[in-house]
């Protein structure tokens, strides 16, 4: 188990961090570098998307949910409200 003082020490070391990254973003950088920033971040974050996707659909792993797939659904549903929840 980490001490105190090295939990302190991370603390301590990402708020250093995280206030000079700030402190780089706006004041170091212009206007337009700060656009190219976030279009960058915008690109990476659709293409994550698109290929979550794309593995997804083609692992099987995500079920569209739709009543035609789930015909007792209604039935179920049903049940769970005469047994009060």
């Amino acid at each position: 188990m980490p001490s105190l003082k090295k939990i302190r020490n991370r603390i301590i070391l990402y708020s250093v961090l995280m206030s000079l990254g700030f402190a780089v973003y706006y004041l170091l950088l212009t206007e337009e570098a700060r656009h190219s920033l976030k279009d960058a971040r915008a690109t990476v974050k659709d293409s994550y998307h698109k290929m979550s996707d794309v593995i997804q659909n083609a692992t099987g792993v995500v079920m569209e949910e739709a009543e035609e797939y789930l015909p007792n659904r209604e039935a179920t549903i049903e049940q769970w409200k005469n047994i009060g929840f």
